[in-house]
């Protein structure tokens, strides 16, 4: 009883940690993703869901996607367990630091200059359903916003460094500053630019995300130089992880890809509605799952290289508690009132309760499967923090052709709704595999306590759904009055069933102040 006591304690020590700092994100989130609302709002309020925004949307998440596949996610899979090694020696920490910022910058230009001259065959490939006429506008948007290449990177190897040192902050804080920049060029150069704007927009917003983080890197010590030592250690165990990090980190952005090159065969406005429902999906996923698998990747990061298996356990069990905990009431929610969420907004000016339908239909198939969504990103993480690279990697490459084939199967009887949902059947296969062999390689075992706390939830869950999808029979109810109670019912529901967890931690964060 009293090792079960003690191993209780430990669990519940590793969850607190993961609030504290988690909750950093959060609130930053909690201004950023408003501000990214507003944006899309203002973006479907002067544009609509037409042919220019499926345009847009095609031009930039191409060269995001380049960078987030080549770039972004891999540099933080590889860079901050490598970098937890380094984390005390400021001389060392600086060199390598400057060494793959000097890399960024000469790697992604060369890949740039080449997109550039390249353009229109890029744009005949990655949006092959369009029209002459958009896809001439999607290569000029495109070839606005291929700076983004460069200045994403080097924003996400910033973000590893200072992640690696358990500051969570100042990367976030930079979203604010692109929602903005983005915001102001929509509004003030519409007029004059058209859609162009936006374009505008997303390359001076990157830009100025980089020089915010410039006080953060003084902060910690952490020295620009020329430096490129290509054969410190750390840069040389790079090599070894490179390839399967960016294997494994690419999955989910290569999949939503592939989704919107399949939906550029369906009629026009399609592909937007995708992006606005994902808009929609992606908030709770980042208010609540970004923090918490972020936070426990640097973690776990160091306890790997002390090989501290019980305080890894811990965190992998405290994650999943909290993704569950907070993800499926969220779920559950989207897919009950997801049509009120857009309607508030996006349904103005040129965006009209059609594209509300079909935005929603869209959303209905993300929804279904966010907590896997997540889940499966948690222990790719955890694989990560391992040092491997290999197995969410084989597992990634079978999950796209799964994705490929289910997307182009489902999009003809179900339109943007089979392309979404696609999505969430292949996050079910990831975590699925991933969970085993977590297992299995590892000798990991989610605790009783863990089991207790996501059946509670499971339980809670099912409770919500009756509840909320009673209160849509209720006729002619206020739609923000409707968003309000259904709020309420879930505090009310998932607060009573975790009353005792809550009550707990908060006595014991008085007690034990950081």
């Amino acid at each position: 009883m009293k090792e079960k006591t003690s191993e209780e304690a430990f669990h519940s020590n590793s969850t607190k940690d993961l609030i504290k700092k988690g909750s950093v994100i959060t609130i930053i989130t909690l201004i950023s993703r408003p501000l990214g609302y507003i944006r899309e709002a203002i973006q479907a309020y002067i544009f609509g869901a037409t042919l220019l925004v499926d345009s847009f949307i095609v031009a930039y998440n191409f060269p995001e996607l380049i960078q987030t596949l080549f770039f972004s996610g891999a540099t933080s899979a590889f860079l901050v367990p490598v970098c937890s090694r380094y984390i005390n020696d400021t001389r060392h920490y600086s060199t390598i630091y400057a060494t793959f910022i000097n890399l960024s910058i000469v790697i992604t230009i060369f890949i740039s200059l080449i997109f550039f001259f390249l353009s229109s065959t890029i744009v005949s490939i990655i949006a092959p359903g369009f029209s002459p006429e958009a896809k001439d506008i999607t290569r000029k948007l495109f070839v606005l916003m291929i700076p983004v290449i460069s200045l994403h990177t080097i924003l996400s190897v910033v973000k590893a460094f200072l992640n690696a040192k358990e500051h969570f902050a100042a990367p976030e804080v930079s979203g604010i500053v692109l929602n903005i920049v983005f915001i102001s060029a929509a509004i003030l150069l519409s007029k004059k630019l058209g859609i162009y704007s936006l374009a505008v927009g997303v390359s001076l917003g990157s830009a100025l995300q980089i020089l915010v983080q410039y006080p953060y890197l003084r902060r910690f010590k952490i020295r620009y130089s020329l430096s490129l030592d290509l054969n410190h250690p750390a840069v040389n165990e790079t090599k070894r992880l490179f390839f399967g990090a960016l294997i494994a980190t690419s999955i989910v952005p290569i999949n939503g890809f592939i989704g919107r090159i399949i939906a550029s065969y369906l009629p026009h406005g399609e592909v937007a509605s995708l992006s606005y429902a994902f808009r929609i999906f992606i908030l709770p996923f980042s208010l609540f799952a970004v923090p918490v698998y972020t936070v426990a990747f640097s973690k776990i990061s160091k306890l790997y290289h002390k090989k501290e298996w019980k305080g890894i356990f811990a965190n992998i069990d405290s994650s999943i508690m909290l993704l569950c905990i907070t993800l499926i009431p969220a779920s559950i929610f989207l897919c009950s009132m997801g049509d009120i969420c857009i309607k508030i907004l996006y349904e103005r000016g040129a965006f009209t309760d059609k594209d509300t339908l079909l935005t929603n239909r869209a959303l209905l198939g993300y929804s279904i499967g966010l907590i896997f969504y997540a889940l499966s990103i948690s222990l790719v993480r955890i694989f990560n923090a391992f040092h491997d690279m290999k197995t969410p990697a084989i597992i990634g490459i079978t999950s796209i052709v799964i994705n490929a084939l289910l997307a182009a199967s489902l999009m003809v009887p179900f339109g943007n709704l089979g392309i979404s949902l696609a999505t969430s059947i292949v996050s079910f296969y990831n975590f699925s595999f991933l969970y085993i062999l977590l297992r299995h390689r590892f000798n990991y075992r989610m605790s009783k306590k863990t089991m207790r706390d996501i059946i509670k939830s499971i339980s809670a869950g099912i409770v919500l759904l009756i509840l909320l999808y009673g209160l849509r029979s209720v006729p002619e109810v206020n739609i923000y009055l409707s968003l309000s109670i259904s709020i309420m019912i879930i505090i009310i529901v998932y607060g009573v069933t975790f009353k005792n967890y809550y009550l707990s931690y908060l006595k014991k964060g008085s007690k034990h102040p950081s």
